[in-house]
């Protein structure tokens, strides 16, 4: 008897067709969604900038805010497991901080679009997201405990200000925030460099013991 999990080629080269067509379909959304807004986006433009149909788009993604998802839920991976890998580290806490804002820098940098994205739709990094989006509330959940993770060792340490970890994570988070966002206003024209230096200040001064 034929095993129900064992795919054939042509499964397997469907999935792979699927999974291409769900990569240019992310990207073409992220591109409408900060260009527009995703209020007054419409799936039509992301099919006519993806070159895919309407039906092609729906039989992957059933609507826009499964777009929405599907956007957020990639990038934040992404973003998540950096974080990760920084927080991990075995180095000083001033030390980690210093790497993960080069870290967030680097990324938001390299994906400009996705930083519109959430700035368009004025999302605050500071508070969590709606209850009914499980996974964003995971994703903001798990970043702000890594932040305060590092906020609480460099506390202890007598390194940072002694205030409340949680609270300085936020704080650290709107800091980014208005960073970037100043970044995309005055037309992405500073580079990377500059904006990992300018928040690392802001931070030194605001965190930092003297």
């Amino acid at each position: 008897m034929a095993n129900p999990e064992q795919r054939t080629p042509r499964d397997e080269a469907r999935k792979a067709r699927n999974e291409l067509y769900r990569q240019h379909i992310l990207e073409a959304a992220e591109k409408v969604f900060a260009a527009r807004g995703f209020e007054a986006a419409k799936v039509q433009e992301v099919s006519q900038l993806v070159g895919l149909s309407m039906g092609t788009i729906y039989a992957i993604f059933p609507g826009k805010a499964d777009l929405l998802r599907g956007i957020v839920e990639e990038r934040g991976r992404s973003i998540l497991e950096l974080a990760r890998e920084v927080a991990a580290r075995h180095a000083p806490p001033r030390e980690v901080l210093n790497a993960l804002i080069d870290t967030y820098i680097r990324f938001f940098v390299a994906h400009p679009d996705f930083l519109r994205m959430h700035l368009r739709a004025g999302s605050s990094w500071v508070l969590s997201p709606s209850p009914e989006a499980d996974s964003r509330v995971r994703l903001w959940q798990e970043i702000h405990e890594l932040q305060a993770g590092i906020f609480r060792r460099g506390v202890a340490a007598g390194v940072f200000v002694d205030e409340d970890p949680g609270y300085l994570a936020k704080l650290f988070s709107a800091m980014d925030q208005v960073v970037l966002a100043d970044w995309v206003e005055s037309g992405m024209t500073a580079s990377e460099a500059q904006l990992v230096e300018r928040l690392q200040r802001l931070v030194e001064r605001t965190f930092c013991r003297r």
